[in-house]
């Protein structure tokens, strides 16, 4: 049964319609500055319109400020989308300002913050259509877990910030943005902070689910159903298409590592060969 819910979710991805925009999904930690231009090269360049969602962080007016400067030396315009209740995601001049943008981003911090006041609302709505429009969408750390329609809230089965739990239901989820086709879980900070556990025990219960973890200083940039990966560490995927799982135990999951210049289809799930891929099963002639 896991395997045909895995392979029916894979049929629905293919049959999906794909948003013109893209997806630059930074795993944290820092953004080298090829993924800073891919975000702002996507989101229109010189002359572009970034709205800055800094919903999750602790410092919104930081993040503001920070983002302003920025924006301005490449040439582009900051829209201050700052949503600090769920009541100003309907505010009508708030929602007119976000279809004006050629790119957004959502900051890092806690991704419940966007699950309370943002998922559901019509801002997400907005951000939405404008990403099938053509706009891009970033984010880093929390703004990359909110990027899935599944989204991990980083706590453990009993709300708990760790990581010694395993097995299905072991760590928490709720609904976020959506962005990512249905099927698809980020997790970040990844192979840093050892969170493996975690996409280990979403797939092993929710087997329909492909899981990306986003190592940091790194960012999976998604256009057309691809998903390159770009910046200075690794992806790990988590396939669990043929995965076979019984109580805490599971066979036939297909894990690859993908390191800059790697791609995964997300709907075939096939991976790209990195540029000088090794055949371990040649046999040299003699």
């Amino acid at each position: 049964m896991p395997r045909l819910v895995a392979l029916l979710c894979c049929a629905c991805l293919l049959g999906a319609s794909t948003p013109k925009g893209t997806l630059v999904i930074v795993g944290g930690g820092g953004m080298p500055q090829p993924i800073l231009d891919a975000f702002l090269l996507a989101s229109g360049g010189k002359g572009g319109a970034v709205g800055i969602i800094p919903t999750s962080t602790s410092d919104p007016d930081g993040a503001l400020k920070e983002w302003k400067e920025d924006l301005e030396k490449a040439g582009l315009t900051m829209v201050s989308l700052d949503v600090r209740s769920r009541e100003q995601a309907s505010d009508p001049e708030l929602l007119a300002r976000a279809r004006t943008c050629t790119g957004f981003w959502f900051s890092g911090g806690d991704q419940n913050r966007v699950g309370d006041k943002i998922v559901g609302t019509p801002l997400q709505k907005v951000v939405r259509d404008r990403y099938e429009a053509g706009a891009c969408i970033g984010g880093t750390s929390a703004g990359a877990a909110i990027m899935s329609k599944v989204m991990l809230t980083g706590d453990d089965r009993h709300g708990k910030e760790a990581l010694s739990e395993f097995g299905p239901g072991a760590y928490q989820t709720r609904e976020g943005m959506g962005f990512l086709p249905e099927g698809v879980i980020v997790d970040q900070h990844f192979l840093r902070r050892s969170r493996e556990n975690r996409l280990f025990s979403v797939v092993m219960g929710r087997p329909d689910l492909l899981g990306l973890g986003i190592d940091e200083a790194t960012a999976l940039v998604v256009k057309d159903g691809q998903a390159k990966v770009l910046g200075n560490r690794s992806v790990m995927v988590f396939d669990p298409s043929g995965m076979t799982v019984q109580g805490e135990s599971f066979r036939d999951l297909r894990i690859h590592v993908l390191r800059p210049g790697q791609s995964i289809d997300l709907a075939t799930r096939k991976v790209s060969q990195p540029p000088e891929a090794i055949n371990l099963n040649r046999k040299e002639k003699n």
